[in-house]
């Protein structure tokens, strides 16, 4: 059985829409805020963030990054991100969802909102992981678009 789900989070973020779309889309900046906390890790194996591309990537504990991440790019623009993604674990694929990244100045800053639309293959508990993962990734990357070094 497939459980199906669809979550939106927003950030408002005081940084130029540039600014965050770089950090969206360079294989150092997914690296630095891909992570929900510090006991966790991205590790990006393979990157090319353009329509058509790819990416693959494991993360998980920082002593196990056992889930791997396989990302295709539909859309890559300065207002909108769009990809799909698979999670897998061991070989088995738990789920594949859409992410679109829809980019805005606003405020002074960018507001960012983040559609999910998940097809869960391990059941509905999984939606509560990718709730806490990608609440903790975009607090993440709003602390480091934010930082007056990296500006």
């Amino acid at each position: 059985m497939t459980d199906f789900t669809t979550m939106t989070l927003e950030r408002q973020i005081a940084c130029a829409p540039d600014r965050l779309f770089r950090l969206l889309t360079t294989k150092d900046g997914r690296e630095a805020w891909g992570a929900p906390s510090d006991t966790a890790v991205v590790i990006i194996d393979a990157f090319d963030c353009r329509p058509g591309g790819h990416e693959k990537a494991r993360c998980g504990p920082k002593e196990a990054p056992e889930f791997e991440t396989h990302t295709a790019f539909h859309r890559v623009d300065p207002a909108c991100l769009v990809s799909t993604e698979s999670l897998i674990i061991g070989g088995e694929l738990l789920s594949t969802s859409l992410c679109t990244h829809d980019i805005a100045a606003r405020d002074g800053g960018t507001h960012l909102t983040v559609t999910l639309q998940i097809a869960s293959f391990a059941g509905p508990d999984l939606f509560d992981d990718y709730a806490q993962g990608w609440t903790g990734a975009l607090d993440s990357l709003t602390r480091l678009a934010t930082e007056p070094a990296n500006a």
